[in-house]
């Protein structure tokens, strides 16, 4: 498969308005950096309270993961009940539950009170186990059994419920959402505008000193608080984030077909392919559509874009009838060692920065549940879900003391593997039009890529802590294999960690 466009349906079928960039030094009461939901959300939940909110994105408004995701609004995440009872007991795992659920009632309500039209909908979600898995319906038990002791409102079944694909076994949680992200988010933005939120885009928040932050163009913003949703914190190294997520890259696809699954629910595999299946409201299309996502992987393994896609398009067609893929994408989540978000404040010592991140695939509802804890803690309300979800929480857990020590050794591995591998000369380079590679320039290695009659040679040294990168040929991008960082073929910093763009140098070519 090769689409052309790193594209989802989501981003293809809303076009959001566009502001400008910071252009003078400024300041704000609440300041956010970061685009996506958790950022909107958090702007919105500050400034109807009252506070003049500033908010500033690097890229363009919901232009990341936000718009990437299957957008199911669910607290089914895996099989995930069952792991935090055993690892932080049955009060964590209600607890986290029930913080779920209060952020689906919130989406609701925002929903009616500003009638945002964002096909918003109750739907039940579903675990399925393949049918070629019958051992898996075991750990369903598992689960359902954790199910009855929280009293979530769930249950396990056999009953195939009208698939258009076979299971071993399937468990039920009710009462969950679903809804268009872009669609949302664009009467968020529309609200937002109403309670006079200023908004910059293409403005990257780089460094703090105090209440004052510094955008990558060197304007100064003080604020009196300031909320970090940059998916990957910017200000990472000063907290070590940088050791504390697992980058996970994901795959969707949105296919026309003449099997849609039931209206009124959302699917997730557990074994096999883990595809996740949802229908997509688009009265516009002759046929229904289907969003398929899966074949999630780590940062570290080195894979091809459309190679996954081709993969998930062959697994899709493996559960229902589809005639024609429209859009595909690729997206990257944060994932902890103990499977919480980390909402709350970024370290201890500075009482008035804090933190969302951590998503675990489910960001949705943690980017709106953010929303809700920071906004109280900012006005010195206890909130009842900050202990557990405290970025500064105690994390030593076997999972974290493993993350700890896997984390360093996939960077090493990564970095032997560029070190071994072998690279042309730039002298003797013959690239043709849109193709990028890793040269050797002299004794250094450089990032090279080829736009009409020039070269862009870039530094092949990731700026967050000097990973070596990887050409991504889909995006034209250079990836970092180790904490998720991308720059452009021109060397700009397009996602973080990192901060700042590549060294280029732009040569003729030959």
């Amino acid at each position: 498969m090769n689409k052309g466009v790193n594209q989802s349906y989501w981003s293809a079928s809303v076009e959001l308005p566009k502001f400008p960039e910071l252009k003078e030094n400024t300041d704000s009461n609440v300041l956010v950096a970061g685009g996506g939901i958790s950022g909107l959300m958090n702007a919105y939940q500050f400034a109807v309270k009252g506070y003049d909110v500033t908010l500033i994105e690097g890229n363009e408004l919901v232009s990341g993961t936000t718009k990437n995701t299957t957008a199911r609004i669910t607290a089914q995440q895996g099989l995930l009940y069952s792991q935090l009872k055993n690892q932080k007991g049955a009060d964590t795992a209600q607890l986290y539950y029930e913080s779920q659920m209060s952020a689906i009632e919130e989406i609701e309500r925002i929903v009616t009170k500003y009638n945002i039209d964002c096909d918003f909908k109750r739907t039940d979600s579903v675990i399925y186990a393949e049918a070629e898995h019958e051992k898996s319906v075991k750990d369903l038990e598992k689960e359902d059994k954790v199910y009855k002791e929280l009293s979530i409102d769930g249950y396990l079944s056999t009953d195939q419920n009208n698939l258009p694909f076979e299971t071993a076994g399937r468990l039920v949680m009710k009462n969950q959402a679903e809804f268009h992200p872009l669609k949302f988010l664009k009467g968020i933005i529309e609200v937002l505008q109403g309670l006079n939120v200023t908004i910059y885009e293409h403005t990257r928040a780089k460094s703090t000193d105090g209440n004052t932050l510094s955008t990558g163009d060197n304007y100064k913003i003080t604020f009196d608080y300031l909320i970090i949703a940059t998916h990957f914190p910017f200000l990472d190294l000063e907290n070590f984030y940088f050791n504390s997520f697992k980058i996970s890259y994901g795959y969707g696809l949105v296919a026309e077909t003449s099997t849609p699954i039931p209206e009124n629910i959302s699917l997730s595999g557990y074994d096999g392919a883990g595809l996740s299946i949802r229908n997509i409201v688009d009265k516009s299309n002759a046929l229904p559509l289907l969003l398929f996502g899966g074949l999630s992987h780590g940062s570290y393994e080195q894979k091809d874009m459309d190679k996954q896609l081709d993969e998930l398009e062959h697994y899709a067609g493996q559960k229902t009838v589809n005639e024609k893929t429209l859009y595909a994408y690729q997206a990257q989540d944060l994932m902890t060692a103990d499977s919480l978000p980390f909402i709350g404040y970024f370290n201890k010592k500075n009482e008035n920065y804090f933190v969302a991140s951590g998503f675990n695939k489910y960001g949705m509802a943690n980017g709106v549940l953010s929303s809700m804890i920071i906004s109280d803690l900012a006005e010195g309300k206890n909130n009842m879900y900050r202990e557990m979800l405290d970025p500064n929480r105690k994390k030593g857990t076997f999972q974290q003391l493993k993350q700890h020590l896997t984390n360093p050794m996939h960077v090493a591995e990564s970095e032997i593997k560029s070190m071994t591998e072998s690279h042309p000369d730039f002298d003797t380079l013959e690239l043709d039009q849109g193709e990028g590679t890793v040269a050797k320039d002299g004794p250094v290695k450089k990032g090279v890529y080829r736009d009409g009659d020039i070269y862009y040679v870039v530094s092949n040294r990731c700026t967050h802590m000097g990973c070596s990168l990887n050409w991504n040929n889909d995006d034209k991008t250079w990836d970092c294999p180790c904490h998720g960082s991308r720059f452009n073929y021109t060397g700009k910093v397009i996602e973080g960690p990192a901060t700042d763009n590549l060294d280029t140098d732009i040569r003729p070519y030959k």
